[in-house]
């Protein structure tokens, strides 16, 4: 084995911090920053580790009688992260993070290289039943680097990095190991459609929001009609809080639709009776919107006995501007998905239907859902991906503890929906269901997997409930603060290599990696069609023939 380099000794500590004193110049020249440190403990079989943040070699001015002169001292400052058991009865070489003892001043210290290093590394990567592979470390590239599965669902996980960092491959590689799993159960909020290849994957299926023309049969589509709305949400949508008339409307609206509601519901069913006598205006009950537009027109134009006459009720033409609003958002081809009238949609039944293929999980069915939101207009996109949050946390919450089962929702391009700022009603309340979810969600077998270019966009609520983080390349100063902020504070200057990280590269800290460490993420078998288009290399190549009169055709009619 190949004997370890001795750095020097303890200097000084300060709680997670010592400096050691360097003897040997030349040593000094060939440390780096973030390599690994050994420092003896004062437990027999216990080796303290330590992460170095700082080389100084500092001038000390000296003064003597005759004359003045310079005392050169080298110093090293490194962070304490850990302890590393050498040997624990039977079992040997276990890392923790957690400090039994803190170094004592004159403690000897040597730098983690070679034989030493490859067996540190490999205890930090034990394998066991419920880790998975996610790359290699970058301190020893023949190492694995594991992580803990529990850990990185339990305590909800950011995957942040720039454009062409290698985000994507990093999700694929995550799904591709949790497709492994017999009873795996998720859902990517895919918002580009650039996971959809991952299709081939065991227990995975890609699923679709409805676009313009598709219908209710089709097997891919999934429609969430306007009777799943929360009250506060359906306001949201169809409600102008600018217009006088808005609290009249408000109140007539919720009053039709509860209505509405109690007639859907047959009281000789037992189960659906059950549902009326404690019936909601949030209750997923069906109700016919025709119905409703056909109260609101009557309340409109309504006309009362008067003294010399008829004369305008009370409510007439307080609902015109509305209805005109729910009639244009009912035609909007875009909305086919809300207020699609087929009577399928409108079935009792229909809801267990879609909570079962949002949600299934049974071994050889397809656990893993990989959902298309690309046709779904920006304007209401929180609003949709907070509808599909909540309905999978309010089963979950109201599902027996012994019959949960956990399911993770990997929500890419999160800021597009999870928005540090909601700019309107609408943003906030799917904003809302998310945060919930980060704040509750474990309890019920809720995990979120935040992904984003962006991190300064999302909303920091969310992202201060995480407990992983896997951060690419950042480039962008405001994202780069955001990530140091989530970071321990006892990682020193670890985060500053955020911005010099190469493609596929991460920087992985938290609860399911026992050591913060620098990782080049392998490559996924089933890649995401997210690739940098070669732009100098396709300008350069003959065509003739780009296909415009098609694209045209697909925007016309809203269909790809």
């Amino acid at each position: 084995m190949e004997k370890a380099t001795t750095l020097g000794k303890i200097q000084s500590v300060d709680t997670n911090i010592v400096s050691i004193q360097i003897e040997d110049e030349q040593t000094l020249n060939n440390l780096q920053i973030n390599q690994l440190l050994s420092i003896n403990s004062t437990n027999t079989g216990e080796q303290i580790i330590a992460l170095i943040n700082k080389i100084m070699r500092k001038s000390i001015e000296v003064t003597s009688e005759d004359e003045e002169d310079f005392l050169i001292e080298n110093i090293v400052k490194a962070t304490l992260i850990g302890t590393w058991f050498t040997k624990i009865g039977t079992q040997s070489l276990i890392f923790k993070r957690s400090l039994e003892t803190v170094p004592s001043i004159g403690a000897n210290s040597s730098i983690l290289e070679g034989d030493e290093l490859a067996k540190f590394m490999g205890s930090v990567s034990s394998k066991s039943e419920y880790t998975f592979e996610i790359g290699k470390y970058m301190l020893q590239k023949d190492t694995p680097a594991l992580l803990d599965g529990n850990k990185f669902f339990q305590r909800h996980a950011v995957i942040v990095g720039s454009t062409g960092s290698g985000k994507s491959w990093t999700v694929a590689n995550i799904l591709e190991q949790c497709s492994k799993l017999d009873t795996v159960n998720n859902i990517v909020f895919d918002l580009h459609g650039e996971y959809q290849p991952l299709k081939s994957l065991p227990h995975t299926t890609t699923l679709k929001i409805a676009g313009p023309s598709d219908s209710p049969t089709d097997e891919q589509s999934i429609f969430l009609p306007y009777w799943l709305l929360s009250n506060e949400e359906i306001e949201a949508m169809l409600l102008d809080r600018s217009d006088n008339n808005a609290p009249n409307q408000a109140r007539a609206l919720f009053d039709l639709i509860l209505e509405g509601k109690r007639k859907r519901l047959d009281n000789t069913n037992s189960a659906q009776n059950a549902v009326l006598n404690d019936l909601t205006i949030d209750s997923p009950v069906p109700y016919s919107l025709e119905t409703v537009i056909k109260e609101l027109e009557i309340k409109d134009t309504e006309m009362v006995p008067g003294a010399r006459g008829e004369k305008k009720g009370s409510l007439h033409g307080q609902f015109t501007r509305f209805i005109q609003r729910l009639k244009s958002k009912q035609s909007d081809k875009r909305l086919n998905f809300i207020f699609n009238n087929d009577e399928t949609l409108l079935t009792y039944e229909w809801f267990e239907a879609l909570v079962k293929r949002l949600m299934q999980f049974e071994t050889k069915t397809s656990g893993s859902k990989i959902i298309d939101f690309s046709e779904v207009p920006s304007d209401i996109l929180p609003l949709i991906t907070g509808l599909v949050a909540r309905i999978i946390f309010l089963i979950q919450q109201w599902t027996e503890k012994e019959a949960r089962h956990p399911i993770a929702l990997f929500c890419d391009e999160a800021h597009l929906y999870i928005p540090q700022n909601a700019k309107n009603s609408i943003d906030e309340k799917g904003l809302n269901n998310f945060e919930r979810i980060s704040k509750e969600g474990r309890k019920y077998g809720i995990s979120l997997v935040v992904i984003s270019q962006r991190p300064s966009d999302v909303n920091k609520t969310v992202l201060s409930q995480c407990g992983n983080f896997v951060a690419m390349r950042l480039t962008n100063p405001d994202d780069q603060n955001v990530i140091k902020r989530l970071f321990p504070d006892s990682l020193g200057n670890f985060s500053d290599l955020l911005p010099i990280l190469d493609i596929g590269e991460s920087l992985i800290v938290g609860d399911a990696c026992l050591l913060p460490s620098r990782i080049k993420i392998n490559e996924p078998s089933s890649k995401p069609d997210s690739a940098t288009i070669d732009f100098w290399k396709i300008w350069s190549e003959s065509k003739e023939d780009n296909k415009l009169a098609e694209s045209i055709q697909r925007l016309r009619q809203q269909s790809k």
